[in-house]
């Protein structure tokens, strides 16, 4: 398993951490995902699983004023979730949300991702789609 974090701070304040977000190589089998999905990504019996990016956390610092830092965080963290998954290998993102308003932060940015879980917090987005909105 490979994990990458990357920070965000202020040139005049360099060690003060205003945000991150760590990006995760995972693998995903047929059974976490919807049949359309396991099939499009050409996983079905495939017990060793598909690689995919998990993006493991995000944060930003609340005294930033919340200033569009988590959304800035978030497509950098696409482009390098992307950019992994041409090098590495990656069929998906996957994002653990911590409740439900955070899912609906994702959704709200990224209207493709689609839910896993029955409560809704574990989000997939394909790869595929990733590089469409991206380009």
């Amino acid at each position: 398993m490979r994990a990458a974090t990357k920070v965000a701070v202020a040139p005049a304040a360099p060690t003060r951490i205003l945000g991150y977000f760590t990006l995760v190589g995972i693998k995903i089998i047929d059974a976490e995902l919807p049949a359309d999905l396991a099939k499009r990504f050409k996983v079905r019996n495939l017990a060793a699983g598909a690689p995919a990016v998990l993006l493991a956390q995000l944060g930003v610092d609340r005294g930033t004023g919340n200033a569009g830092l988590g959304t800035f965080l978030l497509r950098h963290a696409l482009h390098h979730a992307l950019r992994g998954a041409v090098e590495i290998g990656g069929v998906a993102l996957i994002v653990d949300a911590v409740n439900a308003d955070v899912a609906a932060w994702y959704a709200k940015r990224v209207p493709d991702f689609r839910s896993l879980a029955a409560d809704g917090l574990r989000l997939i987005l394909p790869m595929t789609t990733l590089a469409a909105a991206l380009q």
